[in-house]
């Protein structure tokens, strides 16, 4: 299968490799499938509420809402009528929200409304999309500022995304629409 990966952080470059290891093939044209992994912890800072500035905010919000609408829709182009998959990524934090990241848990939230949006308008098109929610470990600088998505202990340390996300990519899923899978060793129940 012909993927596009989205994102240069660390779950980005996890998912090409894995994938790639998998045999799929990385590649930003006449791709099968686009995955969306902006998140970066080199970027998603915490930072306290009331001291979040405009430019902050518009890192974290805007931009992540704009990439995330730009890769989608350049997906769909590519897909050129022939159907395909769409993965939107998001940390936990989103579901749960987080301790100095209420910026960023606004943007993955963002991105999974946007996710059932584009599954009801893309669907009839043969265009699968769904999402993955992720451990906040994997994206942000600090998760421990984050404070805890639960109390209880992962049934599964170190869950491995990248398998959830090719059957995601595969036409095997094209019967789900709009979905949030997690895959945070079950964290977040």
């Amino acid at each position: 299968m012909k993927i596009n990966v989205v994102g240069s952080g660390p779950l980005a470059r996890q998912l090409q490799a894995t994938l790639e290891v998998r045999g799929h093939t990385l590649t930003n044209e006449g791709y099968d499938a686009m995955v969306f992994a902006p998140w970066d912890p080199a970027i998603m800072i915490p930072r306290p509420l009331a001291e979040l500035t405009d430019t902050e905010f518009d890192v974290a919000w805007q931009q992540t809402m704009d990439a995330a609408v730009a890769a989608c829709t350049e997906a769909r182009s590519t897909f050129n009528g022939r159907g395909g998959s769409i993965v939107l990524t998001l940390p936990t934090t989103a579901l749960a929200g987080g301790d100095h990241y209420a910026h960023w848990a606004a943007a993955a939230e963002g991105v999974h409304i946007l996710t059932k949006s584009m599954a009801r308008q893309w669907g009839p098109e043969g265009i699968a999309v769904n999402a993955i929610a992720v451990s906040p470990t994997l994206v942000l600088a600090d998760a421990v500022v984050a404070g805890p998505v639960s109390i209880a202990t992962p049934a599964v340390p170190d869950a491995e995304p990248a398998a959830v996300v090719e059957f995601l990519c595969s036409s095997d899923a094209r019967n789900l629409a709009g979905q949030l899978l997690t895959v945070d060793g079950g964290l977040w129940m």
